[in-house]
């Protein structure tokens, strides 16, 4: 019986991960906690996630539940989801909780996690992954470091409410911190394949799955050790699209300035996806 999982998503938030998490929760003998984001590693060795990663289970947990009660059939799928939601329904974490909902997978199942809020933990963080699972994969999504602050940003702004205010942003009384901490993939990256095994570390970048999402699958698939099969899922879905705005010129400018070292640290991953991003940056700003 499986008592932890085999691969782990780290990343980065607004890189689809969450397309990610529906198109393997949907491929057979792949086994996924019932909602994505467990929160654990980062619960425990980060700031921001101690305190958000316990609301964000309880409210997933409860919204799940809400949606399985609400069948008036509880088949067999039904009643394991559920019994899942309550063993996560747990008011002390420790690696015993995070190593039983793993318990619930098939004996031949390939088990995983997918969290963006691990990309940016700490060394004592990564160490702790990797004594639940030596062996464990590791997969990061990489996408456009100006494109995926201005996503951040935007999302943030929905759920809170607030306006973006670009003088604000541009005279420095708005920080960008937590943003930019999102999109140091030089920094975690480094982090990450210093501690994970050789062969098991995977960068992919983002743009590929609007383009050849099925590819994409296919080549994750076989990353992490799973057979070939195909998912219910629409692939061609972008699950969270998103309201399209136009990113100013002035923040992208500063945005671009800001973020060059991440650009220089990517060119060596993806020369080709770096230079047509910096290039339809420049044009854009031109």
């Amino acid at each position: 019986m499986t008592s932890y999982p085999d691969f782990i998503c780290i990343g980065a938030q607004k890189a689809a991960t969450t397309w990610l998490y529906h198109a393997l929760r949907c491929v057979p003998g792949v086994f996924l906690p019932p909602f994505k984001e467990l929160h654990y590693f980062s619960q425990l060795h980060t700031k921001d996630a101690a305190i958000f990663g316990p609301v964000h289970r309880a409210r997933k947990i409860a919204d799940v539940k809400a949606f399985h009660h609400s069948k008036l059939i509880k088949n067999a799928h039904v009643k394991h989801v559920l019994a899942q939601l309550d063993h996560l329904d747990a008011e002390e974490i420790n690696d015993d909780w995070y190593r039983g909902i793993y318990e619930f997978a098939s004996d031949s199942d390939i088990c995983g996690e997918i969290c963006p809020s691990y990309m940016n933990m700490p060394m004592r963080g990564i160490r702790h992954v990797m004594h639940i699972n030596p062996q464990m994969r590791v997969l990061v999504l990489v996408r456009d470091p100006v494109d995926r602050v201005w996503s951040h940003m935007r999302m943030h702004a929905k759920n809170s409410g607030l306006k973006i205010d670009l003088d604000q942003i541009l005279s420095g009384h708005t920080p960008l911190n937590a943003y930019m901490r999102y999109t140091d993939y030089a920094s975690s990256i480094r982090r990450w394949k210093s501690m994970v095994g050789e062969g098991r570390f995977r960068a992919m970048a983002y743009d590929r799955i609007g383009e050849e999402p099925q590819s994409v699958l296919s080549e994750i698939l076989d990353f992490i050790g799973a057979e070939q099969a195909g998912t219910k899922t629409d692939l061609a879905k972008n699950v969270f699209p998103g309201e399209k705005i136009t990113l100013p010129i002035e923040l992208r400018s500063k945005l671009f300035t800001d973020l060059q070292p991440q650009y220089d640290f990517l060119h060596s991953l993806f020369p080709d996806e770096v230079e047509s991003w910096v290039s339809r940056h420049k044009l854009a700003m031109s």
